[in-house]
C-alpha cells in the first residue's frame, strides 16, 4: 500500500481565514491529497509553545463538515479529547460520518490542556477514565438498542441514527509507552503527531511487539511540520526551530531519546528543505511502516497556498500508485 497524504487544515490561529478553512477542500483533492485533518480544543489560546498566541479556533466538527460536504476527502481529527458528554459526541460522530459517507478517521487521546476540561465542567485528573468511557460509548452506540453503564453516563435501549460507523477507524494519539499500550488496547492504530525519528523508532518497536502479542495489525499516521524553500537552510530559517526543540525537551517520555540540541534531532517531526529534501524524508517515514502523513504547514503560513501547490505538484506524485 502506498503512502497517503493529508493536510492539517488551518482552522486555528492568527493566519486562519474563511478560504483556508471552508474553501480549501476541493483544491486539496485536485492536488492529490487523500485527507484533511483538524484539531480539537476548547478555550484555545495558541496550543503549543512555538505557536503565535491566538484565540481564533473554528470548531472541528463545523470545519470537518464543510470539507466532507464538498469533497471526497477523508476527514480526520487529532486529537479528539474527552471533553464532551459521550452520547452527545456519539451523535456528532454519527452525523458527520453520515455526511462524509463513512470517510472519517478519529485520532483520540487523553488531551493535555487542563483548561479545556475545566471549561467543559470536568477535571483533567479524570481524563483517563473519561477517555476510556468516550471510546466505549462510541463503540457501543454503533449498534442499535445499545446499553452502557459508566461513571459519566448510563443508558439502555439507545439507538442513534445515524450512528457512529461500526468500522470507524480510531487511532491513539500520543508518543509514550503508555500511549502504545492504549493504542493496542483501545484503537486500530497509532498517531504520535510530531515525532522525531529517534522517538518513533523506539516506540514503533514496542508497538510491533504489543500489537503482535494481541494479534492486531496497527495503522500508523504521523504529523510532521513542513517548511519548503529553495534550500534546507532557508527552509529552517523560516521556522521556530528553537521553540520546537524546547517543546521536545519538555516531554518526559522523550528524555531517553534526547538531547534535542539541533534541527537534525527533529528529523521526522520537522521536514524542511527543497521538494527533493521533503521527498527523501518522507521516504524515511514510509520505510518505517507509516501509512499516512498529515502535512502541517502552520510554521509557513506566509507561503501556505504556495506550499500546498508545490507539495501537490512536486512531492505527492513521487508516491502515487502506478
Amino acid at each position: 500500500m502506498s503512502l497517503s497524504f493529508g493536510l492539517l487544515v488551518p482552522h486555528f490561529g492568527p493566519h486562519s481565514t474563511w478560504d483556508r478553512v471552508f474553501a480549501i477542500g476541493p483544491r486539496l483533492q485536485e492536488l492529490g491529497f487523500s485527507s484533511a485533518y483538524f484539531r480539537d480544543q476548547l478555550g484555545f489560546t495558541g496550543g503549543v509553545s512555538f505557536e503565535n498566541p491566538s484565540h481564533h479556533f473554528v470548531d472541528p466538527f463545523i470545519a470537518m463538515s464543510a470539507v466532507a460536504a464538498t469533497t471526497e476527502l477523508t476527514v480526520g481529527m487529532a486529537t479528539l479529547t474527552p471533553i464532551r458528554p459521550p452520547v452527545v459526541l456519539a451523535q456528532l460522530v454519527g452525523s458527520l460520518a453520515h455526511l462524509a459517507r463513512g470517510r472519517m478517521v478519529l485520532g483520540v487521546g487523553l488531551g493535555g490542556q487542563p483548561n479545556a476540561f475545566r471549561l467543559a465542567g470536568l477535571s483533567v485528573d479524570d481524563r483517563i477514565a473519561l477517555f476510556e468511557e468516550m471510546v466505549t460509548v462510541l463503540r457501543a452506540t454503533s449498534h442499535p438498542r445499545a446499553s452502557h453503564r459508566g461513571a459519566q453516563i448510563s443508558f439502555d435501549d439507545l439507538t442513534l441514527d445515524p450512528a457512529p460507523p461500526r468500522d470507524l477507524t480510531l487511532l491513539y494519539c500520543g508518543s509514550s509507552l503508555a500511549a502504545i499500550r492504549r493504542a493496542v488496547r483501545f484503537t486500530d492504530g497509532w498517531f504520535p503527531g510530531r515525532c522525531p525519528l529517534q522517538v518513533f523508532d523506539r516506540l514503533s518497536g514496542r508497538l510491533k511487539e504489543e500489537a503482535g502479542a494481541a494479534g492486531k495489525t496497527m495503522r500508523i499516521a504521523i504529523v510532521p511540520l513542513v517548511s519548503l524553500d529553495r534550500s534546507r537552510e532557508l527552509a529552517l530559517a523560516k521556522v521556530n526551530v528553537e521553540g520546537i526543540l524546547e517543546e521536545s525537551r519538555r516531554k518526559p517520555a522523550w528524555r531517553p531519546d534526547g538531547p534535542f540540541d539541533s534541527a537534525a534531532d527533529l528529523r521526522g517531526a520537522l521536514i524542511a528543505g527543497t521538494a527533493d529534501d521533503v521527498i527523501e524524508e518522507l521516504h524515511q517515514l514510509e520505510s518505517r511502516g507509516v501509512d499516512e502523513v498529515v502535512l502541517d504547514l502552520r510554521e509557513r503560513m506566509d507561503a501556505f497556498e504556495e506550499g500546498i501547490e508545490q507539495l501537490g505538484a512536486e512531492v505527492l506524485p513521487s508516491f502515487a500508485t502506478p
